[in-house]
């Protein structure tokens, strides 16, 4: 019963925060009304509150309270309801603690934990989000020729798919060094996705080739039972004639 309340406590947050960022999102890269933006805002607020209190509750119950802190210092920025896009950027972080902790509450938790555990996926989403919100500021607060928060983060995205349009050229040394550190923070993201779900595959492979043999291992076991139980029984027939 417990386990159910937590689902549905957490899935009522994720929908509340998937709302949030796409408002958020709205009013940063579109013009729109000023009595629009404020109750966008105050919906923010709202939820930043919630957040605050569900990671107070969480901390106070927490057995190890230094490692909740440890765990959790990033996403404190992400509560934080200031009109900024970086902090902005953050909720999303906290979107994923959720849908992690939704996820941990049903019947499938040892399953998911250990998954988590080994292939750190979680971590590396946190880390690809942080890195392009990162460098999106950077680039545009050190390149003339990117004037705006929308078309700094095209650029980066563009640069970290290396896709290369063109349609936005950094002109400063700077910037052009930014790209670069886009570029190869796109690689290594990629490959270590790529990396993840490859072994993900192999080790469904591999567990599935064990299984396999197992059975093969335990049919022949059975025959040899069975062989060896004709041969007594023979055996017997023969010492009685």
């Amino acid at each position: 019963m417990e386990s159910k309340r937590k689902q549905e406590f957490y899935l009522s947050i994720i929908f509340l925060t998937l709302i949030d960022i796409v408002f958020l999102t709205y009013v940063t890269f579109f013009d729109v009304s000023s009595a629009l933006r404020y109750a966008v805002l105050a919906f923010d607020f709202i939820l930043c509150i919630v957040l605050w209190i569900e990671f107070i509750y969480s901390y106070i119950h927490a057995d190890d309270k230094k490692q909740y802190l440890r765990d959790n210092s990033l996403s404190i920025l992400g509560m934080l309801p200031f009109d900024f896009i970086f902090l902005r950027a953050l909720r999303l972080i906290k979107l994923i603690q959720f849908i992690k902790l939704f996820v941990l509450a049903r019947d499938t938790q040892k399953a998911f934990a250990k998954f988590l555990r080994t292939t750190y996926l979680d971590k590396i989403i946190l880390m690809a989000i942080l890195f392009i919100f990162t460098v999106t500021l950077l680039v545009r607060l050190l390149d003339p020729s990117i004037n705006d928060l929308n078309t700094a983060l095209w650029y980066i995205v563009v640069s970290i798919t290396s896709t290369g349009y063109g349609d936005v050229v950094p002109v400063s040394t700077s910037g052009r060094i930014i790209g670069i550190i886009a570029m190869i923070g796109g690689i290594l993201i990629f490959s270590t996705v790529t990396a993840v779900i490859s072994s993900i595959y192999v080790s469904r492979i591999s567990r599935s080739n064990h299984n396999d043999l197992e059975s093969k291992i335990d049919d022949l076991t059975l025959e040899i039972k069975v062989l060896n139980e004709k041969i007594d029984e023979l055996k017997n027939n023969d010492k009685e004639v």
